[in-house]
């Protein structure tokens, strides 16, 4: 695995993981409800949702990369491209908050683990998105299958330990996912920052060609 790339990988799963979205929020929501122990199930759920993700979206690049590598390369402009996308998008969208209300009944571990996995699962952008930001990071002079499992352990890690902090101090965090104003902020920072990412690997590869 190229250590510079997946310096670059760390930096932007982590501008990523932090991100309120509809996981984040889910979380936060059941540690309320039920507690932190109890919802390391939403937690499992979620990255067992995108490690079925990686693999399937990793499938078809590896295809790619059989049958042609110069559309492997197209590809990577296409991450690039999708990078940048992500962060306008970020800026200019309406942040997503979160209703968090008191239940009172009780959810066993596997209730909470499908409500992970299938809010995950049910994102149809997930396999794009795995499969534009992967070969950003991949370096076609090494192995495929490594780089692959190194970047989807890699991502898959820093994805549970930004839900289990958020998790963890989710009631701490209650008042600042209900504020509008200030996710909308946090979004467009994060936004900005995917931008300067898309950019920078935009630059890389132009030094590369």
């Amino acid at each position: 695995m190229n250590l510079t790339l997946w310096i670059s990988f760390v930096g932007t799963v982590l501008i990523i993981g932090i991100t309120p979205g509809p996981s984040v929020l889910l979380a936060t929501a059941n540690s309320m409800n039920y507690g932190v122990k109890n919802t390391v199930g939403t937690i499992l759920g979620d990255l067992s949702a995108n490690a079925i993700q990686i693999i399937l979206s990793s499938l078809g690049l590896a295809s790619i990369i059989v049958s042609s590598g110069e559309i492997f390369s197209l590809i990577k402009w296409v991450g690039v491209t999708y990078l940048i996308y992500m962060g306008i998008t970020k800026i200019v969208s309406q942040p997503k908050t979160g209703e968090f209300t008191n239940q009172k009944k009780d959810k066993n571990f596997l209730k909470l683990y499908s409500e992970g996995f299938f809010m995950s699962a049910s994102n149809p952008k997930a396999i794009v998105f795995f499969a534009a930001l992967f070969p950003l990071f991949i370096d076609q002079t090494l192995a495929f299958i490594p780089q692959i499992l190194i970047l989807g352990a890699t991502y898959l890690i820093i994805d549970g330990v930004c839900l289990l902090l958020y998790v963890k101090f989710a009631s701490k965090l209650k008042k600042y996912l209900q504020n509008k104003e200030k996710v909308h902020l946090q979004n467009k920072i994060i936004g900005t920052l995917l931008i300067f990412s898309g950019l920078m690997l935009s630059a890389v590869k132009k030094a590369n060609n």
